[in-house]
């Protein structure tokens, strides 16, 4: 179903039953879904048609919430503070269930995005924010082509949420805290 008006009450709700929803982010239109709940994360893979072994980014409130999840030491946590755009850190994770993660590592990103900000005053837990395409194809521009995009999969997504045409082409950047020294991936 397509919605013009987000209602992050229902958009909680869908998440916290294993649902998959589309909304923007602060960067591209993203596949969003409960980054703790196994169903949720099965069916992400699905739609993507992922490889199982390649982990999904994970965005979380604020670094309060980055610390539930993630081992976080003080010089990564600064680092994390003084990231000027939207960037994904590779940190060591915890409390995720394996598949979430790849070799007990996350690429975890602290939202900047409003609609996520306000997603977080009903859904307490990190989320999946995967950019809104198949592996490997060019982002989805226009959530409402998502039927087209995904196929018989599109019946996996709950929700999308329109929020006009998104021009960006680029997701974020990754930046792995848990080499020396510190690789930026993309």
């Amino acid at each position: 179903m397509i919605t013009y008006n987000i209602d992050y009450r229902k958009i909680a709700k869908i998440l916290k039953n294993g649902g998959v929803v589309i909304m923007s982010t602060e960067t591209l239109y993203g596949l969003i879904c409960d980054a703790t709940n196994l169903k949720a994360l099965k069916k992400i893979y699905l739609i993507k048609n992922r490889p199982k072994n390649k982990a999904f980014p994970i965005v979380v409130k604020d670094l309060k919430m980055l610390k539930n999840w993630a081992e976080v030491n003080k010089e990564q946590e600064a680092i994390i503070l003084k990231a000027t755009k939207p960037t994904n850190f590779i940190l060591k994770a915890k409390n995720l269930p394996k598949i979430a993660m790849q070799n007990n590592t996350v690429a975890f990103r602290i939202t900047t995005s409003d609609y996520l900000q306000n997603l977080f005053r009903y859904f307490k837990k990190p989320l999946v924010a995967t950019s809104a395409n198949l592996a490997g194809e060019k982002p989805l521009t226009d959530p409402r082509k998502y039927q087209e995009v995904f196929g018989k999969n599109s019946k996996l997504i709950e929700e999308v949420v329109f929020a006009g045409i998104n021009r960006k082409t680029k997701g974020s950047q990754i930046i792995d805290l848990t080499v020396r020294p510190y690789k930026k991936l993309r």
